[in-house]
């Protein structure tokens, strides 16, 4: 079924109205969760604030009321002169005081010689060598477990007035805590309690351990928020570290937030856009047939204009059999384009006729000059003129028609590849032994020269399918070429090598180079290195090269640079052979 050009414009408009409406949905569903992340993440920089203040300040407040109960000298003179029993006893008599819920009293030695619960007493304090590294004379507030339980530790120096030891205050941070923080927090805060390590921690504490856990074990930077996916949902937290007693003893609070909990409020924008959303494309649907209407009508009118204007010397469209305004419009527009095409490609071949007939005809004029001027002076001075003039001459002559024939040729040659109905002739044929074959060639011009002409040899090339001869020719002119402009003492170099499915020859020498603003347009017949070499009968070898590589389905690559030397690439297809072995292998 064949849609009407109406149609297809009311649908048109329909389309690009949901498109806006839906980049809008999306646009504001970003925003909303961007906004949302900002909130989140500040309200979670919040929570940890309150969440340190809870813990830390409470600890701090221990030690302070501590450190003033462990001045008296009736304490000091019992954890000095008593035994683990009595000091016991007064460790409990300030737990009370305080409302604490352990103490130890710890030697200079780092033993425990008395505990509250009866459980560390002889034993040596868990966090000796922490302690150790501290200063004596000051209170400490730190986080570390103890029998498998998180401790909020205050520990006080007892002093008389040296050192005598500390006493160690534990209040246990539990589920219990965690549950008073929440209730507390105005946000749908999930909280967790773990122990840090290398290989990420083990948790303590937790009223999400899922979320818990992945956060704990994410790779994301702790110092930042991190995102986490379980299977109750995704989640937002951060890893407050907690001071701990050391390096090797981390302690951390992980604070987290439900995406869902936190887009509660904001189901019912979304449910309000997607609402505007249907309300405008029935809108919308009615308004676009009406304007698609009124398109439709001069649309139409130019169609039948364009066909009355192209009908009468062109043949019909290939688009004709369509019954839409659109598909008589495209094809009255596609003929013109096609006729406007062809008369602009029949103009620039003409124009490109005119001058390269214009420049031959000057370029083979001053041979042909030169030629006739030498031999009407020997016509006419044939008595007079003495042998080695005479056998200058000649030479001379004889020079002018070389450069006549080589232009011919090259002429000719040119016009072989570009005629239309040019056609390849190619085989497969190991272009190794081609390589080396052509250097051998040029073997002796280039001793003759002074240059060294190498071609490396490659025995496990693959097969190449290419017209042999062509091929032949297309390196006899770039080696020529190199040699001509490569001074004695330079290297001129073959090489070949397989490269994305093809071969890839590539002719390299040490000679004076190319100018690089005469790099683009090397292998044009107009260029202005070919109109300076068809001055001495040359001036269309790189122009074969190109058409020659391009009929090979490549293109001449070159890389030149003054003084360094220059390198010209090209590259052959595979034989069938050598594509399926390089297939299989």
């Amino acid at each position: 079924m064949t849609l009407s050009f109406q149609s297809r414009i009311a649908l048109l408009f329909a389309a690009l109205f949901v498109a806006v409406q839906a980049l809008t949905v999306v646009c504001i569903y970003v925003a909303v969760r961007d906004n949302l992340l900002r909130q989140l993440d500040q309200d979670l920089r919040y929570a940890e604030q309150a969440f340190r203040q809870l813990l830390v300040e409470r600890a701090e407040r221990v030690a302070g009321e501590a450190g003033l109960l462990v001045a008296d000298f009736g304490f000091r003179s019992t954890v000095t002169g008593g035994d683990p029993a009595t000091i016991a006893s007064a460790l409990e008599n300030l737990l009370l005081r305080i409302h604490g819920q352990r103490g130890l009293f710890i030697d200079p030695q780092f033993q425990v010689l008395a505990d509250s619960a009866g459980l560390w007493q002889g034993r040596p304090f868990p966090y000796a060598q922490a302690l150790a590294n501290t200063d004596a004379s000051r209170s400490l507030v730190w986080f570390g477990v103890l029998d498998g339980h998180l401790q909020e530790w205050a520990l006080v120096p007892v002093l008389a007035p040296l050192p005598v030891g500390w006493v160690a205050v534990a209040q246990s941070v539990d589920d219990q805590r965690i549950a008073r923080f929440r209730q507390n927090s105005l946000l749908p805060l999930h909280i967790g309690l773990a122990e840090l390590s290398a290989d990420g921690g083990h948790l303590l504490a937790a009223s999400a351990p899922d979320a818990a856990l992945a956060l704990l074990h994410s790779s994301a930077n702790r110092a930042l928020a991190a995102t986490v996916d379980t299977p109750q949902g995704r989640y937002l937290g951060r890893i407050l570290a907690l001071p701990a007693a050391g390096d090797d003893q981390g302690v951390a609070a992980l604070l987290q937030i439900k995406f869902t909990d936190a887009f509660a409020g904001y189901r019912h924008m979304l449910l309000l856009a997607a609402g505007v959303l249907l309300l405008g494309l029935l809108a919308t649907l009615t308004g676009s047939v009406v304007i698609a209407r009124n398109l439709s009508r001069p649309l139409r009118a130019l169609a039948g204009a364009g066909e009355r204007a192209v009908n009468g010397d062109f043949t019909a469209s290939p688009l004709a059999g369509r019954s839409d305004e659109l598909g008589r419009l495209a094809d009255t527009f596609v003929r013109a384009a096609q006729l406007a095409g062809q008369l602009g490609e029949l103009r620039q071949k003409d124009q490109e006729r005119r001058e390269l007939v214009a420049s031959m005809s000057h370029d083979l004029r001053t041979p042909l000059a030169a030629l006739r001027a030498f031999l009407e002076t020997m016509q006419r001075k044939a008595e007079t003129l003495p042998a080695t003039e005479q056998q200058h001459f000649l030479d001379t002559a004889l020079r002018q028609t070389e450069k006549v024939s080589r232009l011919a040729q090259e002429l000719f040659e040119l016009a072989k590849l570009e005629c239309d109905g040019a056609s390849l002739s190619p085989e497969p044929f190991n272009l190794a032994e081609l390589l080396q074959d052509v250097a051998q060639k040029y073997r002796l011009q280039a001793e003759q020269r002074g240059v060294s002409l190498q071609a490396e040899l490659r025995p496990e090339l693959p097969l190449v399918s290419a017209d042999i001869g062509l091929i032949e020719r297309l390196l006899t002119n770039l080696i020529d070429n190199a040699l001509r402009h490569t001074p004695p003492g330079g290297r001129v170099r073959l090489d070949a090598w397989p490269a994305r499915g093809r071969i890839t020859v590539a002719v390299r020498d040490t000679g004076i180079g190319i100018a690089p603003e005469y790099l683009p347009t090397l292998c044009d017949w107009d260029s202005p290195l070919a109109r300076r070499a068809r001055a001495d009968g040359g001036g269309f070898g790189l122009i074969v090269v190109g058409k020659i590589a391009q009929l090979h389905g490549g293109r001449l690559q070159v890389e030149s640079a003054l003084g360094v030397g220059s390198e010209f690439r090209f590259d052959l297809p595979l034989a069938d052979s050598a594509r399926t072995a390089t297939g299989q292998s």
